[in-house]
C-alpha cells in the first residue's frame, strides 16, 4: 500500500529536489545545493516535503525575510539566489515577511493530485506552527513564473501588485495575508478546492 506523507525538508532531500526542479523549472529558477544548504543553516523550517514510500514527489518553500530584503526581492532589486543569506530564524515577537518561493509536485506522476492536496493541506498546519513560535507573519509574497503559479495565487485571494523582470522574462508579483491563505484553501469532505497542477 502506498504511503504519502509530508514532513520538514532536510539536507538529505537536496538531490531529490534538484531532480524535480530540473523536470519542471526553467534553468535560472532551479534550486542549487549551496542555496538549500545555506537556507537550512539559517532556518531548518523552510521546506516541507511530500513523499510517497520514501521517495520525494514535491515540496513547498516558505522563506522568512525582513521587510527590506523582502521588498528588494519582489521589486527585482536582489536576485532570489542571494536571499538564502538573509533568511530569518523564527523568534518570539519577530515580524517576518514570508517569500512563498516554491510549490512544486511531479506533475507527470499519476498521483500528482494527491501530492498537491497533501502539500496544500499541510500549509495550514505549517502556518499555525510558525505562529506558535510567537512570530508575527506580516505578509506573504510570491513571484509566479508559471501559469499554474498565477492560478494558485489567484485561488488564495492574493493580489497582483506589479510585474518584475527576472532573467530576461516578466513575471507577476502577488501579495497576500495569513487570512487570504486560510480562506483560499477550502476543505470540504477532505477535498481541497484549489488548482492541483502545481509549480509556481
Amino acid at each position: 500500500m502506498n504511503e504519502i506523507k509530508v514532513r520538514y525538508g532536510q539536507a538529505s532531500d537536496i538531490n531529490g529536489m534538484i531532480i524535480l526542479d530540473q523536470k519542471l523549472y526553467p534553468g535560472a529558477w532551479q534550486v542549487e545545493i549551496a542555496f538549500v544548504e545555506r537556507l537550512l543553516e539559517r532556518n531548518k523550517s523552510v521546506y516541507k516535503i511530500v513523499e510517497e514510500n520514501g521517495e520525494l514527489k514535491g515540496y513547498i518553500s516558505l522563506i522568512p525575510l525582513d521587510k527590506r530584503t523582502y521588498d528588494q526581492l519582489l521589486f527585482g532589486q536582489i536576485d532570489e539566489s542571494k536571499i538564502c543569506h538573509h533568511a530569518l530564524a523564527y523568534k518570539k515577537g519577530k515580524e517576518v515577511y514570508i517569500y512563498f518561493s516554491s510549490i512544486i509536485v511531479d506533475i507527470f506522476h499519476e498521483n500528482r493530485k494527491k501530492y498537491s492536496r497533501a502539500l496544500i493541506l499541510e500549509l495550514l498546519n505549517w502556518i499555525e506552527e510558525i505562529q506558535e513560535t510567537g512570530v508575527v507573519i506580516k505578509e506573504f509574497g510570491m513571484i509566479a513564473i508559471t501559469d499554474a503559479g498565477n492560478r494558485i495565487c489567484q485561488s488564495m485571494g492574493f493580489n497582483k501588485v506589479w510585474e518584475v523582470k527576472e532573467h530576461g522574462e516578466t513575471y507577476n508579483v502577488y501579495k497576500g495575508t495569513v487570512v487570504d491563505v486560510k480562506n483560499g484553501i477550502k476543505v470540504r469532505h477532505h477535498t481541497v478546492v484549489i488548482s492541483h497542477s502545481i509549480s509556481i
